[in-house]
């Protein structure tokens, strides 16, 4: 039994993988991926978060830095491989 439900998951599995396609995306949608990318090259983000509630008050903070940012990449640089690769995936009109 064991061996039939682990045939069925490869199954599923291989078809799922073979059947889908890559979504196609409009320039739009490309150009705010890269340039969300060339902002992240350009220095750490992050996110201050501040709450009140029943339980009394919190406060958070998230600080992410970029492997593109760390090795000093330049930000233009990684903007236009970002073009270059996605135009694959970008639907022509």
């Amino acid at each position: 039994m064991k061996k039939h439900i682990l045939i069925f998951s490869f199954f599923v599995c291989i078809v799922g993988c073979a059947s889908g396609q890559e979504k196609k995306l409009t320039s739009a949608e490309v150009k705010e991926i890269c340039l969300n990318k060339k902002r992240s090259a350009e220095g750490p983000t992050g996110v201050l978060s501040f709450s009140t509630g029943t339980k009394g008050s919190s406060a958070g903070a998230t600080l992410n830095f970029h492997s593109d940012y760390l090795i000093g990449k330049d930000p233009n640089s990684v903007y236009v491989d970002c073009m270059f690769k996605m135009n694959s995936k970008m639907n022509k009109i």
